[in-house]
C-alpha cells in the first residue's frame, strides 16, 4: 500500500472521533530523562519523546492505551526534537551531539519495531544552538529540519534517506510546520514573521505576525496557522489566513507561549505556557472562535495531541521527568 492511499484511509477512519469533554488532567506519565521535543502517531496510538538520559540522548516510545513507557530508543546524534510521518510511520528524532561528527542529525526510526533505520547528518555546526525545528509532509514524505547558523533547511527524501538544502535568506528558523494541503513550509525566524515556503519553487512569503515569535502550528483542513508569540509584550496566538497570507486574530495567551499543537479534526489549539518555572499552563484554543477555552495547570514546554483518542501530550522538563495527558 501506498504512503498516499494509507495517509487517506487514516483520514477516513479519524473522521468518527470521540465526543468532546471538558479539559483536565488525565494523568502523569513519568519518562526515564528530561523531556524536550514530543510527537505523535494516531494511527498506534504511539507518543515519541525526545530525552536527555544518564545514558544518553534517547526516544522514549510511549503506549497510549496504556500510559506507560514501552520502549526507549538510543540516539547517538542527538534527540532534542521529533516528528511522526503518520502515513509511514517512520519517526524522526533531530538533535546534537558534540562527541560525534557530525555534531548533529537525524535519526530514522521504524514506528514498528523501534528500530533504527538510518541517522541522517545535519550540516549545522557544533557550536551553533542547534537544531530548532522538524516537520513533516506526510503527502510528500518529505522532511523538514532547520539548524541554528547556517540559515537553511534540510530537506529530507522519506523514500531514500538523502537529504538536500533550501536557503531561507540568512533567517535563523526556529519552529517549523507543514501545510500538507497546500505543500507550504511554515517556519518562524527569529523576530516578528512567519515565513510561508512554497514546498515546490522555494519562494518565500513573508507576513508580519508577533515580535519574537517562537513555535507554529497549522491546520490544513482550514488552512489556518499558529504562531506563539513571547516577546513579553504582546504574548499572543497569532492566527494566520493561508489562503490570503494574513494574519486574522491575536489571541492573548501568557507570558511565556512556547510549544503549540493544533488537532485538526475538532479545530481546537493546544500552546505550552510557561509563565514562571513552575508556574505554567496548557491553554486550549477555539479554532472557530478564536478564544480561549480553557487552560489546565501543569508545566510544558512541548505539546502534541491525538486527534483520535482527543488527548493531549505535553512535555515537562522544569520540576519533573513526565508527560502530562489532558483530555479535549
Amino acid at each position: 500500500m501506498s504512503y498516499r492511499i494509507g495517509f487517506s484511509l487514516f483520514l477516513v477512519a479519524c473522521a468518527c472521533v470521540l465526543p468532546s469533554s471538558a479539559q483536565s488532567l488525565v494523568t502523569d506519565i513519568a519518562v526515564p530523562g528530561t523531556p524536550y521535543g514530543i510527537a505523535v502517531n494516531p494511527n498506534n496510538n504511539r507518543i515519541y519523546v525526545s530525552l536527555s538520559t544518564s545514558t544518553g540522548p534517547a526516544i522514549g516510545v510511549i503506549d497510549g492505551s496504556t500510559n506507560t513507557v514501552v520502549d526507549t530508543v538510543a540516539t547517538s546524534q542527538g534527540s532534542s526534537l521529533v516528528a511522526v510521518n503518520i502515513a509511514t510511520g517512520r519517526v524522526y528524532a533531530a538533535g546534537c551531539n558534540n562527541n560525534q561528527t557530525p555534531a548533529c542529525g537525524v535519526t530514522v526510526i521504524d514506528g514498528t519495531s523501534d528500530a533504527v533505520i538510518a541517522i541522517i547528518p545535519i550540516n549545522g555546526p557544533a557550536n551553533g544552538i542547534g537544531v530548532q525545528g522538524i516537520a513533516v509532509n506526510p503527502v510528500t514524505n518529505r522532511i523538514y529540519v532547520s539548524d541554528d547558523l547556517n540559515y537553511e533547511l534540510e530537506v529530507i527524501d522519506g523514500n531514500t534517506n538523502t537529504a538536500s538544502y533550501m536557503n531561507t535568506g540568512k533567517a535563523e528558523m526556529l519552529g517549523l510546520a507543514v501545510d500538507f494541503g497546500t505543500n507550504q513550509i511554515l517556519g518562524t525566524p527569529s523576530g516578528d514573521v512567519l515565513d510561508i515556503i512554497n514546498g515546490t519553487t522555494h519562494a518565500i512569503t513573508r507576513v508580519k505576525v508577533g515580535m519574537i515569535n517562537q513555535d507554529v502550528a497549522v491546520n490544513s483542513f482550514t488552512s489556518r496557522a499558529y504562531v506563539t508569540d513571547d516577546s513579553g509584550v504582546t504574548n499572543t496566538l497569532g492566527v494566520v489566513n493561508l489562503n490570503a497570507q494574513k494574519i486574522i486574530a491575536n489571541i492573548p495567551i501568557g507570558t511565556g507561549a512556547f510549544g503549540v499543537s493544533v488537532d485538526y479534526l475538532s479545530n481546537l489549539v493546544f500552546v505550552a505556557v510557561q509563565n514562571t518555572e513552575g508556574n505554567g499552563n496548557v491553554t486550549e484554543v477555539d479554532g472557530k472562535t478564536n478564544t480561549v477555552k480553557g487552560t489546565v495547570s501543569v508545566n510544558a514546554q512541548y505539546v502534541d495531541v491525538n486527534p483520535a483518542t482527543r488527548l493531549v501530550y505535553a512535555s515537562d522538563n522544569f520540576l519533573t521527568s513526565v508527560v502530562h495527558v489532558i483530555s479535549e
